[in-house]
C-alpha cells in the first residue's frame, strides 16, 4: 500500500482513536511480517512480493494468513481497498466469516489500462478490453454490500463498468498541517532556485500512467514560456531517467525522493508557486487538494477527479489530456494572476474537505450494512 491509500488509512486510524466503541484492524502487504499499533488501531503487515517498477508497493498474496487474521479478529465489516488480488483472497479468507463487505474504489483500473493501449488499437479490440475489465470489476465487488467512490468521476468510472449503486464519500485533508504559513524561502534554495523564477511541483508516483511522462515532455515548452523549474517528489520506474534529465538540465528539473515526513511535504507545497495534476484517472486527487490547502494554485488535466476538483475554480486551470500547448497556456495564465489572491482562493476551496466528514459517513455506512444504525 502506498501513496494516497496509505494516507487515508493513517488518517482513518487517527480519527478512530476518538471512537472508543469501534475496534479497527488494518491488513497491508509489506516486505515483512509485523503486528504493530497505529493510533490505537491494530496494523498487520504481511509479506508479499514487490510490485515491479513501483518501489514501496507490495502485493497481498497470502490467503492463509488473511484467514488467520479474520478468524482471530472476528470483524463485523471488512473494507476491500484493492481490486487486484485482494477480492479473490478475501473470498477464501472470509468464507467462514459473517462479516459484511464494503468496497472502496481507490483505483480506476479500467480507465488506466484502456488509456495505455496504443492509439492504433482497433476499435473492436478496445471494446473487448473494456468489456473484460468491466466484468472483472463487477466480479471484484460482487460480494460487497456497498461500493464507495470518493468523487463524481469515480462514480462515473464505476457506472461505465456497470456498477451503478455506489456511495459518494469525498476524502478529506488536514488543513492544520497543510497551510500557507508553511511557506519557507529556504526551500527554494534547497531546490536550487535562487532568483524569482516560478517553481512548479508534482508529488506522487513517478510513472508513465500517472501522467509524469507527459509532464516531462511538456517541460521544455513550459520552461521557455514561463521560466518555470519543475520539482518532482516521489518514486517510481521513471526515476532513473528523470535523474539523468536533471543532470542535463538542472535549470528545468529537480527530482526529490518520496517524502515520508508530512511536515516537510507541507513545507514543499506551500513554498512552490504552482502545482501540476496530470493523472487523467484520479479517483479523488488527494495531492492536488493538499496543494490547494497549502495555498498552491493547480493546473490539472480536464479528466477524472481532477476535473471535478477544478470545476469552476478561479484558483486553477485545466487542459485537455495530452495537450501540451493547453498545459503551457494554463500554467502561464495562473502565473500571470495575483499570487496572493490565488493562494487565498485555493486555501478557501480546500477547507470544504474534512476527514471528520469522510469518516463519520463511512462509519454510518458500516452501521447501515450491519444493521446497527
Amino acid at each position: 500500500t502506498g501513496g494516497g491509500v496509505r494516507i487515508v488509512l493513517t488518517e482513518k486510524a487517527r480519527w478512530l482513536q476518538s471512537q472508543p466503541d469501534i475496534e479497527h484492524v488494518i491488513v497491508v502487504p509489506s516486505d515483512r511480517d509485523t503486528t504493530t499499533s497505529l493510533f490505537g488501531s491494530t496494523l498487520y503487515s504481511t509479506t508479499g512480493p514487490g510490485v515491479p517498477a513501483s518501489p514501496g508497493y507490495h502485493l497481498l498474496i497470502r490467503p492463509g494468513r488473511l484467514r488467520e487474521i479474520i478468524e482471530q479478529e472476528q470483524p463485523d465489516v471488512i473494507e476491500l481497498g484493492s481490486v487486484y488480488a485482494a477480492p479473490w483472497l478475501l473470498r477464501y479468507a472470509a468464507s467462514r466469516s459473517n462479516a459484511r463487505q464494503v468496497g472502496f474504489f481507490h483505483m480506476d483500473l479500467r480507465g488506466v489500462v484502456l488509456r495505455q493501449l496504443p492509439n492504433a488499437t482497433p476499435g473492436f479490440l478496445r471494446g473487448a478490453a473494456s468489456a473484460v475489465l468491466s466484468a472483472y470489476l463487477r466480479a471484484a465487488y460482487r460480494r460487497c454490500d456497498r461500493v464507495i467512490a470518493a468523487s463524481r468521476a469515480a462514480q462515473r468510472a464505476l457506472g461505465e463498468a456497470g456498477i451503478v449503486d455506489t456511495e459518494l464519500v469525498p476524502l478529506g485533508v488536514d488543513t492544520e498541517l497543510f497551510h500557507p504559513r508553511c511557506r519557507d524561502p529556504h526551500w527554494r534554495i534547497e531546490v536550487r532556485v535562487e532568483d524569482d523564477r516560478p517553481i512548479g511541483l508534482y508529488v506522487g508516483r513517478l510513472s508513465t500512467e500517472k501522467g509524469v511522462r507527459f509532464l516531462i515532455d511538456a517541460l521544455p515548452d513550459l520552461h521557455r514560456a514561463t521560466g518555470l523549474k519543475l520539482v518532482l517528489i516521489g518514486d517510481g520506474h521513471l526515476r532513473p531517467e528523470l535523474q539523468g534529465l536533471t543532470a542535463k538540465h538542472p535549470e528545468m528539473l529537480v527530482v526529490k525522493p518520496y517524502e515520508t515526513d508530512r511536515e516537510r511535504l507541507a513545507r514543499a507545497y506551500a513554498s512552490a508557486d504552482i502545482y501540476f495534476a496530470p493523472f487523467p484517472h484520479e479517483t479523488f486527487g488527494l495531492a492536488a487538494v493538499e496543494a490547494a490547502a497549502s495555498g498552491l494554485p493547480v493546473v490539472g488535466v480536464n479528466s477524472g477527479a481532477i476535473a471535478d476538483v477544478l470545476e469552476g475554480a478561479d484558483w486553477g486551470r485545466t487542459y485537455a489530456p495530452d495537450d501540451v500547448s493547453g498545459l503551457v497556456e494554463a500554467a502561464r495564465a495562473l502565473l500571470d494572476e495575483d499570487s496572493a489572491w490565488l493562494r487565498d482562493a485555493a486555501r478557501g476551496a480546500a477547507e470544504q474537505y474534512s476527514w471528520d466528514r469522510t469518516f463519520s459517513r463511512m462509519v454510518q455506512i458500516y452501521r447501515e450494512v450491519t444493521g446497527t444504525t
